[in-house]
């Protein structure tokens, strides 16, 4: 719910503004801008909300966070205005219309903050009300650079009757109030939200894993055919004296192994080698089945928490939401630049970026890495990227390189060796293959380094030193 006329003069007679001066133009959101004033023993965040489901100005306790980058408006309004002096700040008649004027040396301009629905808007004008700039340009409305602002003519239409939502008991501030409510009715919104993200991630999770323990029922089908097929090899070893290399089938006639009917031969195959051929098949079923039914209990645990998830989701806080936000929707911290994919260390002062799967190596060869970092990767086995942060006109020193090369060690398929050899290259050396698979690349100018691991570098760099 919006503010009313009523409520807007209530906040503007609460606030300082007249003699404060402008200190500063925030934007938090699209819809969000906040206004720092200051005169001596007073300072004041005015919030200015554009959103249509709540448009309000009042004081703030609490800033958030602003945007990276100050969108177009709010650079130019800081351009103009601020450092000004707030000479006068009212509303305008009843019609949710507030200007402020503002002195800066010899100029003198004027902002007016139209709190309407869908012509909801910002117009910087001078003392003339020649546009300056608006924060919505509106050609249909004249609210464009240049033209003349015209202020709306009162219609003569009877009002609706408004009323002041009361204070609560023993709240003195009305922009406190306002900022609780409107506080706490965001809070929802942004849950139900939040919520709406997680049901969609977790049935879409939930479908997959559904697809997959059928696929695993599947194999786990296919797998059942193991003691046939032992069976089969004990026939074609009982039948040596009857099978001759380039026959293509074997008819059992021993009633034991009536229940396998015509058993298939390979006629490449000698009568041991086919039968070698079905010990094989039967061995890797027995693994395979083992493998399957433990992954299919795996998959069964992950669904139930899942289904607990989708059971509670009604009743969890907006912290526990964020948790069960797939990784890449979540935001990054308020202050903080975007997360990093994979693992971090540091190392002498330099920033080792790991890149455990396709999917990170891409997302740190993408945005995280330039052309003078270093890259790592163990030779002949699979195994993580590793990257060393190097800032321009700086050379990797020797012990950086060495902990980075074991964390290239650490985090690839010869860890189990105990060492392996690496190349590492500058990452302007790398050269991605046309159609090459994801995160594939291939180094030049690449040099080589022998690393035995050293679990004490490794502890020191997972901080797991006693």
């Amino acid at each position: 719910m919006s503010l009313n006329w009523l409520e807007i003069n209530r906040v503007l007679e609460e606030l300082p503004l007249e003699g404060s001066f402008l200190q500063n133009i925030r934007q938090c959101s699209y819809s969000q801008l906040i206004f720092e004033f200051h005169r001596p023993g007073r300072s004041v965040n005015l919030l200015v909300c554009l959103d249509r489901k709540s448009l309000r100005i009042h004081e703030i306790s609490k800033r958030p966070p602003s945007l990276s980058k100050p969108p177009r408006f709010t650079s130019y309004m800081r351009s103009r205005i601020k450092g000004g002096r707030v000479i006068e700040a009212r509303q305008l008649g009843k019609d949710r219309i507030i200007l402020l004027v503002l002195r800066k040396g010899e100029k003198e301009d004027r902002l007016y903050i139209r709190l309407w629905g869908g012509a909801t808007n910002l117009i910087l004008c001078d003392r003339e009300d020649r546009i300056l700039d608006a924060f919505s340009r509106r050609p249909a409305r004249g609210e464009m650079p240049g033209e003349k602002f015209k202020m709306p003519q009162e219609n003569g239409t009877a009002r609706k009757e408004l009323t002041l939502r009361p204070l609560p008991e023993g709240m003195e501030s009305y922009s406190l109030f306002l900022e609780i409510l409107y506080g706490h009715q965001e809070s929802e919104e942004a849950s139900e939200e939040l919520r709406k993200q997680v049901r969609k991630s977790l049935e879409y999770n939930e479908n997959a894993l559904m697809v997959r323990r059928k696929n695993l029922e599947a194999r786990l089908k296919d797998y059942e055919n193991e003691s046939l097929q032992r069976k089969s090899a004990d026939c074609l070893m009982a039948s040596l004296h009857l099978i001759a290399k380039g026959d293509r089938s074997f008819q059992p006639g021993d009633e034991a192994y009536g229940e396998l009917g015509e058993i298939r031969l390979d006629p490449r195959l000698s009568a041991v080698e086919n039968a070698q051929a079905y010990y094989k098949k039967a061995g890797k079923a027995a693994r395979g089945r083992e493998l399957t039914v433990e992954e299919l209990n795996n998959l069964d645990g992950r669904l139930e928490t899942l289904h607990r998830d989708l059971e509670n989701l009604e009743t969890m806080g907006i912290e526990r939401l964020k948790e069960r936000l797939p990784r890449e929707n979540r935001a990054p911290a308020a202050g903080t630049p975007d997360s990093t994919p994979g693992l971090s260390f540091i190392s002498g002062g330099f920033s080792i970026l790991v890149g455990r799967s396709a999917k990170e190596n891409e997302a740190l060869l993408g945005k995280h890495v330039r052309g003078n970092d270093m890259w790592l990767h163990t030779r002949d086995y699979p195994g993580a990227y590793v990257f060393v942060r190097t800032p321009r006109g700086k050379t990797v020193p020797l012990e950086t390189l060495l902990d980075a090369g074991n964390l290239a060690l650490f985090y690839s398929k010869a860890k189990g060796a105990g060492a392996a050899d690496l190349y590492y290259t500058q990452v302007k050396y790398l050269r991605k293959p046309k159609n090459g698979k994801r995160g594939l690349v291939l180094p030049t100018r690449e040099k080589n380094l022998y690393i035995k691991q050293d679990e004490k570098r490794i502890r020191r760099l997972k901080g797991d030193e006693d």
